[in-house]
């Protein structure tokens, strides 16, 4: 009888052990895990590797100033990200400390040369940087609501504000610094 009652009792510690592991790997997985579409959530890792002739690698230090950043989220075929583009170089003038990233998916690496060649991105080289995300800033940022999106950062990396779809220049003034 006392075996019985020993191999119940080790059975109920092993289930009642299993069952706390379970709730500590879901406990950590809730604490590790970053909402970086909600306002005020960090920047996610940078990792943006140019297409022009010498394959540039940028991260997050190389876009660290004491200004707000821009982070434009685009598809070099798309109408509206051409606009934005185009409205954007237009208006370097206003881009004193603001620095602009300007990032395409990984399948999109083939047209992007284009793109620059068309609006002289690489024209600007201290204000925008222009490139393929290699981190997966895009699956973790992207609000899959409309193209361009423009995710914009304060000089700590926070979210404060994130446009979707063609924005015009004056809205972006207020963050342009």
């Amino acid at each position: 009888m006392y075996k019985h009652l020993l191999a119940i009792g080790f059975l109920l510690c092993g289930v009642y052990a299993s069952a706390q592991v379970k709730d500590s790997i879901s406990h950590n997985k809730v604490i590790n895990t970053i909402d970086y579409e909600q306002i005020g959530s960090p920047m996610p890792l940078l990792r943006l590797v140019t297409v022009d002739s010498i394959a540039r690698v940028y991260t997050n230090k190389d876009v660290s100033n004491k200004a707000n950043l821009l982070v434009m989220m685009f598809n070099p075929l798309c109408g509206h990200c051409e606009d934005q583009a185009e409205l954007l170089v237009k208006n370097m003038d206003v881009f004193k400390r603001s620095k602009l990233v300007m990032m395409v998916a990984p399948d999109m690496k083939a047209y992007l040369p284009n793109f620059c060649n068309s609006f002289h991105l690489n024209d600007h080289p201290r204000t925008i940087k222009v490139g393929v995300d290699s981190s997966g800033f895009i699956k973790n940022a992207f609000l899959y609501r409309a193209l361009p999106q423009i995710n914009i950062y304060n000089s700590d990396r926070k979210l404060i504000k994130t446009y979707c779809g063609g924005i015009s220049i004056d809205s972006l003034m207020q963050y342009i610094q």
